[in-house]
């Protein structure tokens, strides 16, 4: 299938937005879980970036990282983080969704627009959640 503008506008979101978004202080639990959010959020850009030719493959990172950023969140004991994350886990989950879409040939195509800007907000979200 060829490269289109959302999968890599996508990885390229993903990457610019959420991969400095965890920069982590406050207590134990919550340093531990902004640590392991800038770790997933980080495997899942270079992921999407190297997946750029699979879409269902980039589907699933994005499904499996958006539940391992719902636990990371919840694993922070910081209500503000887990909300955050609970926000961008929904976010990959609707690119996840999209992608399996367009992949069938649904000409509808994903709105990245909408999607990226969700992207954003949750990225600038966790960031804020963490270094609070």
């Amino acid at each position: 299938m060829r490269r289109t503008p959302i999968r890599i506008a996508g990885a390229c979101a993903l990457a610019a937005t959420l991969a400095t978004s965890a920069a982590a202080c406050g207590n134990d639990d919550k340093k531990a879980a902004c640590d392991k959010l800038q770790d997933t959020i980080s495997q899942v850009s270079q992921s999407g970036i190297s997946q750029n030719n699979d879409p269902n493959g980039l589907a699933r990172t994005y499904y499996n990282s958006a539940t391992a950023i719902r636990q990371e969140g919840r694993d922070s004991g910081d209500s503000d983080v887990e909300s955050a994350a609970n926000d961008a886990a929904s976010s990959l989950e609707q690119l996840s969704q999209q992608l399996t879409a367009m992949d069938r040939g649904d000409r509808g195509g994903p709105q990245y627009p909408t999607t990226g800007t969700s992207l954003m907000s949750a990225g600038d979200r966790i960031r804020s959640a963490c270094d609070h």
